[in-house]
């Protein structure tokens, strides 16, 4: 399994200890990328692939808060280094793995980012479970007093949450009521295909056609529905479509 990391202005002692540490891998590549500018830095990173960031706040403290502001940092793991000990109280909003006060032994840098490794293998072996577990879910079973109704998932356009039940939107302009609520469906549903986009919204991303940005932003689906995305969102629905870090 790879995993891609990237460091920023970390010294070349520890870079060089890292890649020993990479090579000591019998079943784990690490896809290792130096930068020691913020250009580089933000030309190296990918919201979709970079699991790990292990960043040096020593000398440009405001570049990496600057990084972390413009690139919404969602899935990688974000390691802090810093000779300031109250910087940690600035990025703790930044959701950060973890916070390492220089000096340290490189040691103590290693067991940090091997704990962030069996961590994240953790996590994606998780997801990769959850997700063939939801590929045998092909239909949404909808109940009445005379059936029980087998929806296609491909023909759900979305879902939205009305109290304690769900409307399930058709591609056929039909709408169901199922007796779910919103965060039952989600624990069924793929999350490469369905995104929740809002508390009350769960889209089929392969029923989306538009992006609309007037007065907020607006998913436009191919029936012609408008659904709105909330700004807690937003991050979410720019990771599951991948078409650039900054959509948003």
């Amino acid at each position: 399994m790879k995993l891609d990391v990237i460091t920023y202005k970390t010294q070349k002692l520890i870079n060089d200890e890292i890649i020993n540490f990479t090579n000591s891998f019998s079943n784990q590549t690490l896809n290792l990328k130096f930068t020691n500018s913020l250009k580089e830095l933000n030309s190296a990173y990918d919201i979709k692939k970079i699991n790990i960031l292990l960043l040096d706040t020593s000398f440009d403290y405001d570049d990496v808060v600057s990084f972390l502001d413009n690139n919404r940092i969602i899935t990688s793991k974000i390691i802090i280094l810093s000779k300031d000990k109250s910087q940690i109280f600035n990025l703790v909003k930044y959701n950060i793995f973890d916070f390492l006060l220089l000096p340290t032994s490189t040691s103590s840098i290693l067991f940090c980012l091997n704990k962030c490794i069996n961590i994240i293998n953790d996590e994606i072996n998780l997801h990769q479970l959850k997700i063939a577990e939801s590929k045998f879910q092909k239909f949404i079973p909808v109940n009445s007093t005379k059936k029980i109704e087998l929806i296609k998932l491909e023909e759900i356009i979305c879902f939205e949450a009305d109290g304690r039940y769900t409307l399930i939107y058709l591609n056929n302009g039909v709408s169901k009521m199922a007796s779910k609520n919103l965060g039952e469906f989600q624990k069924l549903l793929d999350p490469d295909i369905f995104c929740r986009i809002h508390h009350k919204f769960i889209i089929n991303l392969n029923n989306l056609a538009n992006i609309i940005k007037s007065d907020g932003y607006y998913c436009e689906m191919k029936n012609n529905k408008n659904i709105p995305v909330s700004k807690r969102k937003l991050d979410d629905l720019n990771a599951a479509l991948n078409i650039g870090k900054h959509l948003f």
